[in-house]
């Protein structure tokens, strides 16, 4: 992820390239319209391609930068789409936990009512039993019952002790137990539900902060979308700025190809530079591991059998007929058009199309590409190319007439 301070950075950068590569483009071009253009015209091909690819490379890398940015998105919408399910389920459970909160609140405000009312019956029963004593006792000749009272140790002391008395002692007794018993079972439910609705106020507060941590969650990855937003849409701005550069250096090339034509018509020598038997620098064209199988059901001598049928037809530069003319791009995309193959319509175009193949492994059908040239292989060391005004289509020349710097497979 690229921080801030950097994709600022790589704004400015980008801004003053894209006005460095305008002046040089104006500069450029009005130096070929002008005549003043004086370098010699292979090296002025090979710095403007030199340019274009260096532009190519910078959109490449944003391009890739694009895709990243993307899957970013795509991971940080994962994200959304999982927290916001995981507070939906939680508000769910916080909804439920209400429910439970106000049931058992309920439940402790009725046991509190309980064990105030059995305490109240436990209390009026126990003051009913000593008025019913004091009659007995004010009631009786037998001493024995004041001395039980007056010598008792408590009510249940009293109570065994004249329990020999009457029957109406035991009676009492009785309910004073069921009574006390009542009150004790009523305190003990009473506790029960406090410990029960202080686990329950434990999960709210639990699920509080859960909530908490899920709205900060969703704020950040919320900052996230836009900050990824922000960034796809300057790399966008930034590749289409890129892409523009390369094409304007592309009509450059083009322009300057068709001004060497223009100057000597009857023997302009077409594309291509460089040493004669010359490998380019990519690392593919010597690594003998590098033979891609096909990707389509052309095969590659159907397509020279195609190629070779417009041998001797005149080179045209930015000609679209195999018949009537083309230049050297025109001639190897008009080949592969007729297959349904889609390429570019710019000789250096070809080095980033179908397959890298090395050259020890070049094949009847790939596409050979030389500094401001591209050809057809088609076996025996031969290409077959619109070669020049001069020449025309041929295919008599070495694939090591120049300097090679692509071979590619789009078969």
């Amino acid at each position: 992820m690229r921080c801030r301070l950097h994709r600022n950075k790589k704004r400015k950068h980008g801004v003053h390239t894209r006005l460095y590569s305008a002046i040089l483009v104006l500069a450029l071009g009005v130096s070929l319209l002008s005549g003043a253009y004086c370098v010699p015209a292979v090296y002025a091909r090979t710095e403007a391609e030199r340019q274009r690819d260096k532009y190519k490379d910078k959109l490449k890398e944003t391009n890739d930068d694009i895709k990243d940015i993307k899957n970013n998105q795509e991971d940080v919408s994962k994200d959304l789409k999982t927290a916001a399910a995981n507070m939906n389920a939680l508000l769910a459970k916080q909804e439920t936990l209400k429910g439970d909160i106000s049931k058992k609140q309920a439940e402790v405000e009725k046991a509190n009512d309980s064990l105030v009312e059995a305490k109240r019956v436990e209390k009026e029963q126990y003051e009913a039993m000593k008025l019913r004593i004091q009659y007995m006792y004010e009631n009786s000749t037998d001493n024995s019952i004041w001395t039980a009272i007056v010598e008792s140790d408590g009510l249940a002391d009293m109570l065994n002790r004249i329990e020999y008395a009457t029957d109406l002692y035991q009676s009492d007794r009785d309910l004073m137990d069921s009574y006390e018993t009542a009150v004790q079972q009523v305190e003990d439910w009473t506790q029960q539900l406090a410990v029960e609705m202080e686990n329950l106020l434990a999960l709210k507060d639990e699920y509080d902060k859960q909530q908490d941590d899920l709205d900060v969650l969703i704020a950040r990855l919320e900052e996230k979308k836009e900050d990824y937003a922000q960034q796809l849409a300057d790399a966008k701005a930034q590749a289409a700025d890129y892409k523009q550069t390369v094409n304007k250096y592309e009509e450059i090339i083009r322009a300057q190809e068709a001004a060497a034509a223009q100057q000597n018509p009857n023997s302009y020598d077409g594309g291509g530079s460089g040493a004669s038997g010359g490998i380019g620098s990519d690392s593919y064209l010597q690594d003998p591991s590098c033979n891609p199988s096909n990707a389509t059901n052309v095969s590659g001598a159907e397509v020279v059998a195609y190629a070779r049928q417009f041998v001797g037809n005149p080179y045209v530069w930015g000609g679209n007929s195999l018949t009537n003319g083309c230049d050297c791009s025109g001639f190897v995309h008009l080949v592969f058009q007729h297959f349904g193959i889609s390429t570019p319509r710019y000789s250096q175009a070809f080095k980033t199309v179908g397959q890298p193949v090395s050259y020890q492994n070049i094949q009847a059908g790939d596409v050979v590409v030389y500094p401001g040239h591209v050809a057809i292989y088609i076996g025996n060391g031969c290409i077959v190319e619109a070669q020049s005004t001069k020449a025309g289509i041929t295919e008599t020349r070495s694939v090591n007439c120049h300097t090679i710097t692509a071979i590619r497979r789009l078969v």
